[in-house]
């Protein structure tokens, strides 16, 4: 996937974000990429190979669909230089279970993330872990979960 990097980028800058997130977290999200810059430099090297476009477009969407959340209209943006513009999130909308192919990739990047603190035998609860995601729970939460069950 060419945006991934794109979307280990956002997520990290997502987690350093104050939670709950407001309506504005795409805007919050790109000035943080703004100030620092570790995150300043992934981000230009980004536009560099994808075009910029590209990582603002699917920098919105990855945050968006990190949060299970849709936007409600475009806006003109007022806190990061990065983008002209970004979809208002309605942040009090409920979180949208993923379908499988979601739960698959989620489970795998996860999986990805945290395979040097995971068991072996986490591989043998991939059927719970994506039924656990199909169902709303957080990947830290299926993994956790699955490994206490121990079937």
């Amino acid at each position: 996937m060419k945006t991934a990097d794109v979307k280990t980028l956002v997520q990290e800058v997502l987690d350093s974000l104050p939670k709950p997130y407001t309506h504005h977290v795409i805007d919050e999200a790109f000035s943080a990429i703004e100030k620092c810059p570790s995150w300043r430099a992934r981000y230009d090297s980004l536009c560099s190979s994808l075009g910029r476009d590209v990582v603002n477009n699917w920098g919105g969407r990855w945050i968006a669909l990190s949060l299970g959340k849709v936007g409600e209209q475009q806006v003109p943006s007022k806190m990061s230089t990065l983008i002209g513009s970004y979809s208002i999130l309605d942040t009090d909308a409920k979180a949208r279970k993923p379908n499988k192919d979601e739960a698959l990739q989620l489970m795998s990047d996860y999986y990805k993330s945290h395979r040097s603190e995971l068991p072996a035998s986490v591989r043998d609860h991939r059927d719970l872990i994506v039924d656990l995601l199909m169902g709303g729970v957080t990947a830290e939460e299926a993994f956790s979960e699955a490994l206490k069950s121990g079937t």
